[in-house]
């Protein structure tokens, strides 16, 4: 799967401007700069067409169209990441979790969206943090599980990046604001990069591992006291 990480710039602004550069790609992912703030109120009235320009573009490149921005649903603000493939919009995902007391609230569930190039799994921002969010993408046949994420502050995001592919034996990729990475099923960085623009390519595989627990022994049940 070819992948190009779009980590500065609008949308807009790509598709005016770099699509030639661009080139052909299966996967074409911005990170929260791509859409800024969008309001579904506006989106449903008409006044802006902020989804349907993430559509057009997936149209125009014949393929699928990652997104981050930030949702507006009538004053509740959420963290989020839009997805569409070949013109069609196949849905926009929030961020599940929150860490820290602020104007954005945790909103939907995780969802694995079949699109023409496999099953891609979306994690929004720091939803990255919990292990279970990879595991239940992975469980839902994700081939690649993609997160969109504000700005790399430390090691963190990489490393729980790498840490999700090798646990649950599924590639993930990231783009933030001026940075992307690839991660394989090994946990190992395939693509690394800061430029505005970064290219890649996913290889779509699985390793799946037999996990067994100790069962006798010292074991005991949590909960049971020792």
């Amino acid at each position: 799967m070819k992948v190009c990480f779009i980590t500065d710039g609008t949308l807009n602004g790509a598709w005016q401007e770099k699509l030639a550069s661009i080139g052909k790609t299966d996967l074409l992912v911005f990170g929260f700069n791509g859409l800024g703030l969008v309001s579904y109120k506006k989106e449903l009235s008409g006044d802006t067409e902020y989804f349907g320009d993430v559509a057009k573009l997936s149209k125009q490149i014949s393929g699928v169209v990652i997104c981050g921005c930030d949702t507006d649903t009538y004053g509740v603000f959420r963290h989020s990441a839009v997805i569409a493939d070949k013109g069609k919009l196949l849905g926009v995902s929030d961020m599940a979790h929150t860490l820290d007391d602020g104007e954005f609230t945790p909103g939907g569930n995780f969802r694995v969206y079949d699109t023409s190039v496999g099953k891609i799994g979306i994690i929004v921002a720091e939803d990255l943090y919990f292990p279970e969010v990879p595991r239940v993408l992975a469980l839902c046949d994700a081939d690649v599980i993609v997160c969109v994420f504000k700005k790399i502050e430390s090691a963190m995001p990489q490393i729980m990046l790498r840490a999700g592919a090798f646990s649950n034996g599924v590639a993930m990729a990231l783009c933030a604001k001026n940075y992307a990475c690839v991660a394989d099923v090994k946990g190992n960085v395939k693509t690394a990069g800061s430029s505005e623009m970064v290219k890649a390519e996913i290889k779509i595989e699985k390793d799946y591992r037999l996990i067994s627990s100790r069962r006798r022994g010292l074991y005991r049940e949590f909960g049971s006291g020792y």
